[in-house]
């Protein structure tokens, strides 16, 4: 009898010891790395001490047509809730489009959705386009369609103008623009740059 309870506890005991061990081993790893297919890759390094904080996240996608997309963050936090929104802090990210035209992105923070490469960037948002430099609170990016809308607080400089405005919607692939105020009464506030010489 004492045989059998002897042989219990020690079952018993060799049961924890693996699970604490399986806990250690596999669910509180520091580092992290994924990679998604063939045309996207994902490098992830989780902060010591934390399970939710990663820092010095990275993702990269290629489209069917050769455009490239890389965005980076110095930390961020997968979103419990949908495990394909990451929530990304101190943002920076690069559009490569087949002409060889670049698109740099920055921002505090950003929604990145590892499903579609959609991004919404938030908080000092800066989208730098050959000679265009637009600011904005607020961007969607499709990576999908190539389009951006920049929105709340627009300002847009060029070597031709400056402007204010609500919104700003871009089309990489045709090169269009389209700038809007949310109210149809208030007016696309513009200003000229003239570089005779003189100024």
């Amino acid at each position: 009898m004492d045989k059998k309870i002897y042989i219990q506890i020690s079952i018993i005991f060799l049961i924890i010891f693996i699970i604490i061990f399986v806990y250690i081993d596999y669910f509180r790893s520091s580092k992290t790395e994924i990679t998604m297919n063939d045309k996207g890759k994902t490098k992830v390094n989780s902060l010591q001490g934390s399970d939710d904080l990663i820092t010095e996240m990275f993702y990269f996608s290629e489209d069917n047509k050769g455009n490239k997309y890389e965005i980076k963050s110095e930390y961020g936090v997968i979103n419990t809730d949908k495990s394909n929104l990451i929530l990304m802090d101190k943002v920076k990210a690069i559009i490569y489009l087949l002409d060889g035209e670049k698109i740099f992105i920055s921002s505090k923070k950003a929604q990145y959705d590892d499903d579609n490469n959609d991004t919404n960037f938030s908080g000092s948002v800066k989208l730098v386009y050959v000679n265009h430099v637009i600011k904005s609170d607020n961007m969607d990016l499709s990576f999908n369609e190539q389009t951006a809308t920049l929105y709340d607080n627009v300002k847009y400089k060029s070597s031709l103008s400056n402007l204010s405005a609500d919104r700003v919607f871009i089309n990489f692939i045709n090169k269009n623009t389209k700038i809007q105020m949310n109210d149809e009464n208030n007016n696309v506030l513009v200003r000229s740059v003239i570089n005779n010489g003189n100024n």
